[in-house]
């Protein structure tokens, strides 16, 4: 049996669940901890490794501030989910730059113990999320030699990894430094796994292995059905995500308020600085339902029920080219059929799958809107199963976690 150390900030179900009870009053919904996207990534990779036969050991720091989160000790919660996968939340004092120097032996120290109990194994992989900056160089160092593979998954390009614009707040100063001691980090990993093949070019400067994989579904919404007796009555575009103006939120909304059809409705799920604006526009135009932030199987429902389902992010923006949103992936497993910007680190595959946006201006969003809005439910609603079944066949987690593990093992 292959033996994973899987290293990240991704706690089980109950413990995310508890962070979010805990979190303080003042606490952002889109600021604090870990986002769902993120949770939902890694937790779905690692199902997917134990079910293609690994034996999974998860460390975990989790992601709590003391700006979101009471201050003091964390204790450790070690958990096991299941037979082969067991979850080890690292303590920690909660205490700004204490907490990360703590966490980075504490992770190193747990991942030596790691490497001595497995040490009879044929096969061990560590996986290591890269956006754990201050937990690498020792648990790198911790699992060097011994015939570990080491690979480190990329899901978005950080200011810590290269000077690219992205939709994130920035220290240059600060993030300079850490680019030479991130560089210096990643001379030591085995293989990247990627969301885009560009990415390649900005944190592989060693140019080792790397696998792309654009993302990932969940193999259960195989079962979920989307009925087109389930649709609702008019027809309705929706957008579920962060609501950010970087994000094409705004230029969604202008778009959508070009559509001359009456009976047409755009739905909005999410919470994010454009959110002010969308209470505005949703009193100016009865056809606009902003619902704000909602737990994701109201919001997986809400998708399953709609007519169409829109990705605006702006394809001409640098730092698309480095992140191949979630949000697609999501939408595509729904069932309902995706409308998207052409995004430059979306595979030429998914065009057959998808409807897109030629353009990145309202009147573009306008036209695209209308030309699928003239498309009849059932056109839809079969469009819509095809994106599923390509997805659900080719990109499931299970499917995707073997390719991990077979990348890791030619990395040996």
């Amino acid at each position: 049996m292959t033996e994973v150390l899987y290293v990240s900030s991704v706690p089980t179900a109950a413990q995310f669940q508890w962070m979010k009870d805990m979190r303080l009053p003042d606490a952002q919904e889109v600021t604090y901890g870990m986002p769902e996207a993120g949770f939902k990534f890694h937790t779905l990779i690692q199902d997917g490794l134990i079910r293609s036969g690994a034996r999974v050991t998860s460390l975990v720091g989790r992601s709590a501030t003391s700006a979101y989160y009471r201050a003091g000790w964390w204790r450790r919660e070690v958990e096991r989910v299941g037979p082969d996968h067991v979850v080890d939340h690292r303590g920690f004092p909660n205490r700004r730059v204490l907490k990360q120097t703590w966490l980075a032996g504490s992770l190193a120290v747990a991942a030596l113990r790691w490497r001595v109990r497995t040490r009879r194994s044929d096969e061990r992989v560590l996986i290591v999320d890269a956006a754990y900056v201050s937990a690498l160089p020792g648990v790198l160092l911790a699992t060097w030699g011994g015939g570990i593979s080491r690979v480190v998954i990329v899901a978005d390009i950080y200011g810590f990894m290269a000077d690219v614009s992205d939709a994130t707040d920035r220290s240059p100063l600060i993030y300079r430094a850490l680019r030479r001691v991130v560089a210096a980090t990643y001379r030591g990993v085995d293989g990247f796994v990627l969301l885009t093949e560009q990415m390649n070019e900005v944190v592989n400067r060693r140019r080792r292995p790397f696998l792309v994989m654009e993302g990932l579904v969940d193999h259960k919404m195989t079962a979920a059905d989307n009925a087109l007796g389930g649709k609702v009555r008019h027809p309705t575009v929706l957008y579920a995500g962060a609501l950010r103006r970087e994000y094409g939120v705004e230029t969604l909304v202008e778009g959508f308020r070009e559509v001359e059809d009456p009976d047409a409705r755009l739905v909005i799920y999410g919470a994010g600085d454009f959110a002010p604006d969308l209470v505005l526009a949703a009193a100016e135009d009865p056809r606009i339902d902003f619902r704000g932030p909602a737990p994701i199987e109201t919001v997986l429902r809400a998708e399953e029920s709609a007519w169409l389902l829109v990705n605006p992010r702006p394809a001409d923006a640098e730092f698309t080219k480095y992140s191949f949103p979630s949000k697609n992936m999501e939408y595509l497993a729904s069932g309902t059929p995706v409308l998207t910007t052409r995004l430059p680190g979306m595979p030429q595959e998914y065009y057959d799958f998808v409807l897109t946006i030629d353009g990145s201006s309202p009147h573009d969003v306008a036209a695209a809107l209308r030309s699928a809005l003239t498309m009849t439910p059932e056109e839809l609603h079969l469009r819509g199963g095809r994106g599923k079944s390509f997805v659900m066949e080719r990109k499931n987690n299970v499917a995707q976690a073997r390719r991990i593990l077979d990348f890791a093992e030619k990395c040996r």
